[in-house]
């Protein structure tokens, strides 16, 4: 954050991009997720619905969360923008992973960036006790 700090610019051409991305996060916040939303809000309750319409629940919230998230991280790396801070991506189209892993790496980056570079690393990672238990630390913190 400091780096960023000392060497902001603040040009009309990022003014533009952030409004753009930030148009684009609310679109994917209003648009999608409030409209998935209200879908999971019409769905039976638990108990009272078929297996088909289950896993379409499971699916739908799935995207509804995404978009909520994906669209808020928009919003506020539009606004960082407009103010002359560069951020990083923070989603990388996870549900075009081809594996859990992938996936993990793609979704909310900037958390498991966090993650792994406050909680994995000083427990050893995989070079120091048991990578099985470090993992097992960093999900059940991540969890929380």
């Amino acid at each position: 954050m400091r780096r960023s700090l000392e060497e902001r610019t603040f040009t009309l051409d990022q003014v533009c991009a952030g409004c753009e991305r930030i148009l684009i996060g609310l679109a994917k916040k209003v648009l999608l997720a409030d409209q998935l939303g209200t879908l999971l809000g019409t769905m039976p309750q638990q108990g009272h619905m078929d297996a088909a319409t289950a896993w379409l629940g499971v699916a739908v919230y799935g995207f509804q969360l995404y978009f909520d998230f994906s669209g808020y991280s928009d919003m506020a790396i539009g606004l960082s923008k407009i103010f002359g801070f560069h951020f990083r991506e923070n989603f990388n189209f996870p549900y075009l992973s081809k594996s859990v892993t992938e996936f993990w790496k793609r979704w909310h980056i900037s958390l498991g960036s966090w993650f792994r570079e406050y909680v994995y690393i000083p427990l050893g990672g995989s070079r120091r006790g048991s990578v099985y238990l470090n993992l097992f630390i960093v999900f059940l913190l991540t969890g929380m």
